[in-house]
């Protein structure tokens, strides 16, 4: 099911009924099995079976890929929740969370590196510091000009202006 989920999400993307964010910005889909998680504030519940009511066993943070265990779960082929797999903890996950879609943002517009905030704000400590060529992969736009993103691993802010 999932292969066929991708396949799908791959042909629509293939004829241009994805928007594309930007000129220089490039959109895909991840093939690798994983899904990213998205649509939500800060982190969605992994569940011990699948149900909301069902006993937390983590909180996954926003943008954090998860491994999918069975394709052929009947709780993921109803499209309701995913069995999947994050830091060797097996559950479920509501599917609307879930996405194969990313875009990556390379870093511009600077002599060396930008900083990678904890917060949307040049005051805010840097987590890591990103070379300029690298590429961050979109999460979420923030604020005060500030985009939410992945660099190797790390989720963090980095400003819109210098990415490309």
């Amino acid at each position: 099911m999932v292969k066929k989920v991708v396949l799908a999400a791959m042909m629509l993307a293939g004829f241009g009924l994805f928007p594309q964010a930007g000129n220089a910005a490039m959109q895909g889909l991840n093939t690798e099995g994983g899904l990213y998680v998205t649509n939500c504030e800060s982190w969605v519940s992994l569940r011990s079976y699948a149900s909301t009511e069902a006993p937390v066993l983590a909180r996954i943070p926003l943008g954090t890929r998860v491994d999918i265990i069975d394709d052929n779960d009947p709780c993921y082929r109803d499209m309701v929740f995913a069995h999947v797999q994050y830091q060797g903890k097996r559950g479920y996950v509501l599917y609307n969370y879930l996405t194969a879609k990313w875009t990556m943002y390379r870093v511009v517009n600077c002599n060396e590196w930008i900083s990678l905030r904890t917060e949307p704000s040049t005051e805010a400590e840097t987590a890591a510091r990103i070379p300029r060529g690298e590429l961050v992969r979109l999460v979420k736009p923030a604020e005060n000009g500030f985009y939410y993103v992945d660099y190797n691993g790390k989720l963090g802010y980095a400003l819109s202006y210098y990415l490309d």
